[in-house]
């Protein structure tokens, strides 16, 4: 049975599995036998991939379904990355975050106090590369990073991470509005080059 991306986008789904190689139809918004089999083809790359690297916590699942298949593996390995430097001892980690519609990041822009500068078309969650990561303590506590120690964990995560993963680009670097559960894979295109290949359904991983 075939698993609709985003049964409410359907033109945002054709475009994420146009630029993912699988759908090769018109981007027309009409879900019909194409976008169908695109998405057949998508699912069974993601099977294929926990398959493969392992499986992790339902709700990073559910998130790492919603990425172009080489991020997915990008994910995985930043989990296991996660964990590998916890020692299973002192944290749990979740993808909280991948992929978001345009409509999604306006109304994530939207809120008050700000969580992200970006509208919609100016994230990199909105081209499918992108994951936020949280970290929890051995109760299930969810660290928000809102002091000292929470924010070194973050900061250490990220340390680990970039290690270990190559080809990542870490929210933690960045100079102003650092994003510090954020990751993405580092494509050396501008945010403008990565939306006009999205929307045109081009290759661009």
């Amino acid at each position: 049975m075939s698993v609709a991306f985003n049964k409410s986008d359907v033109l945002f789904s054709q475009r994420l599995l146009a630029s993912s190689g699988f759908y090769k139809g018109k981007l027309d918004g009409l879900h019909g036998p194409i976008t169908h089999k695109a998405e057949d083809a998508f699912q069974a790359a993601f099977i294929k991939t926990w398959s493969d690297l392992g499986q992790f916590d339902a709700r990073s699942e559910k998130n790492i379904f919603t990425l172009l298949p080489k991020m997915q593996v990008k994910a995985r390995q930043i989990l296991k990355a996660s964990y590998d430097w916890s020692g299973r001892r002192s944290f749990t980690f979740s993808i909280l975050s991948g992929t978001r519609t345009y409509a999604e990041q306006n109304a994530l822009f939207a809120k008050r106090p700000k969580v992200t500068n970006a509208r919609g078309g100016q994230s990199n969650h909105n081209f499918a590369i992108a994951i936020d990561i949280g970290i929890f303590d051995m109760k299930g506590k969810y660290l928000t990073g809102a002091n000292r120690t929470e924010e070194k964990a973050y900061a250490d995560l990220g340390a680990a991470i970039k290690a270990a993963v190559p080809g990542i680009e870490w929210g933690g670097d960045w100079k102003s509005f650092k994003d510090m559960p954020h990751y993405e894979y580092a494509t050396g295109l501008t945010i403008a080059q990565k939306r006009a290949k999205f929307e045109a359904g081009k290759l661009y991983l």
